[in-house]
Formats: C-alpha cells, structure tokens, sequence
C-alpha cells in the first residue's frame, strides 16, 4: 500500500500551520517532477542538465530537511521515491 506523504510527515505537520504543510508538498512535488527530468536529461545524454537537475533537487531536499529536522532521511527517502503519493 502506498504511503502519502501525510503518513511520513505525521506529528510535524500536527504541529505545523497549514502554509507551511503546503509549502513542502509544493517542495516534495517538485523534487518528484525534477526526477522526471533527470530521466529524461540522461535519456538525451545532456550530462550538464542532469548535473543541474540533481543539484536542484538535493538543494531543496536541504531546504525541507532544515524546515522540518523532525524527519528522518529513511522519512524523506521515502517521501521522494513514493510515485503514488501526493498531497
């Protein structure tokens, strides 16, 4: 069964006003589309974009790790790879 990313999330966002949940499932969106891109970037073998791409994501996957310390990277991993979650 997949995991939303209100499972992983669970008592932070109790805590959290509804911004700032909001703001890291735009996060977490964007993480997911990025892979997408970084599929398709190493598909056309641009190894520059791919590089960017993955810069990009790792620079928000920090910005989400800052904001709520309470996940783990297990929790995040998760949340990044779940290709059913959504929020």
């Amino acid at each position: 069964m997949p995991i939303s990313p209100s499972d992983h999330f669970g008592g932070v966002l109790r805590v959290m006003d509804c911004e700032g949940h909001e703001r890291h499932c735009e996060i977490l969106a964007l993480v997911k589309m990025m892979q997408y891109a970084d599929q398709i970037a190493s598909d056309l073998d641009t190894p520059q974009a791919v590089f960017l791409i993955k810069a990009a994501q790792e620079a928000l996957l920090s910005v989400l790790k800052t904001e709520c310390a309470a996940l783990s990277n297990a929790h995040l991993g998760g949340l990044v790879s779940d290709a059913h979650g959504h929020c």
